[in-house]
């Protein structure tokens, strides 16, 4: 389709090919724009994501305490390292150079990978962007450098926020209720439509809500049908919000709060997961999730 343009002015890296047009910032290490002719759809960057809001049952076992590790790693992530080439990887490009001199990649895909430090946890999480001329920007998350006697990770996964215009939802999985590992049998795997605000649970003391499970594909669309389409290469996990994902946390302890303290706004949150462990509930004072619905801590 014409291959790939790549320029650099400062700290921002411009894809472009026919029709569509991806930005990086190169000192945070982030997408900071996606732009598919009708402006730019993303508020807040794609991130790695280790975290969820304690439920009642992740209270239980005092999750907030034993788990903060990765509560930490969510949000203490430290930029290491950029590296900008050819998908091949027989081409490295210079991002300085880039901004004397745009780059044309022909028959190939422009691969940016992302390293990440994670101090609370030790390791490294880093995330490559594949972009290919149609557009299309592939996600790879690679957790390394993780140790087998750290705590077990509440999820894995990548967290961004768009426009919120983009509040038509459809997906290929389980649905059309919320569901976890461990609850799921009553959802049914189809094909489901729905808003983001209808995909809210009020539990009415705030906490972690609205996830789906097996997840073949998903869509996020405007009025005109205009969005982002979400694929991978196996089943995953996502819950869409008007909310941040921090909305949902009390803290380190139960809040007395309720549904009428929690915003709405405007814009559409996502988690986009390899999983989510389960909620349990054999009780809500002392059990953990079972064994076979928990993330064990390891390089994936």
């Amino acid at each position: 389709n014409g291959g790939l343009s790549v320029a650099a002015n400062d700290s921002i890296i411009t894809v472009s090919g026919k029709d569509f047009e991806v930005k990086f910032n190169s000192l945070k290490g982030a997408i900071t724009s996606i732009d598919y002719g009708n402006g730019n759809i993303l508020l807040k960057g794609i991130k790695a994501d280790f975290w969820r809001s304690p439920t009642d049952n992740d209270f239980g076992y005092n999750m907030p305490e034993r788990l903060k590790d990765w509560k930490e790693a969510t949000e203490s992530q430290k930029l290491t390292g950029l590296n900008v080439e050819s998908s091949g990887g027989n081409k490295t490009l210079d991002v300085l150079k880039l901004a004397e001199s745009p780059a044309k990649i022909n028959n190939d895909n422009l691969q940016i990978s992302t390293t990440f430090d994670l101090p609370s946890v030790h390791g490294q999480v880093v995330i490559t962007y594949n972009v290919n001329d149609k557009g299309e920007i592939w996600v790879h998350n690679q957790l390394q450098g993780i140790q087998d006697s750290l705590p077990v990770l509440p999820r894995f996964g990548n967290n961004f926020t768009i426009k919120n215009e983009y509040q038509n939802v459809e997906w290929y999985g389980r649905g059309p209720h919320e569901n976890y590992q461990d609850r799921k049998t009553a959802s049914l795997v189809g094909d489901y439509k729905a808003k983001v605000s209808d995909l809210y649970f009020a539990y009415i003391r705030p906490q972690a809500n609205g996830n789906r499970t097996d997840i073949r594909n998903i869509s996020f669309t405007n009025d005109a049908g205009r969005g982002i389409v979400i694929v991978a290469p196996q089943t995953f996990d996502f819950s869409a919000h008007h909310q941040y994902n921090s909305d949902f946390d009390p803290g380190m302890k139960k809040a007395q709060r309720h549904t009428v303290d929690v915003p709405q706004r405007d814009l559409v949150n996502i988690n986009i997961d390899y999983k989510e462990m389960g909620v349990g509930g054999d009780n809500s004072w002392g059990y953990m999730p079972h064994e076979q619905y928990q993330i064990k801590p390891t390089d994936m």
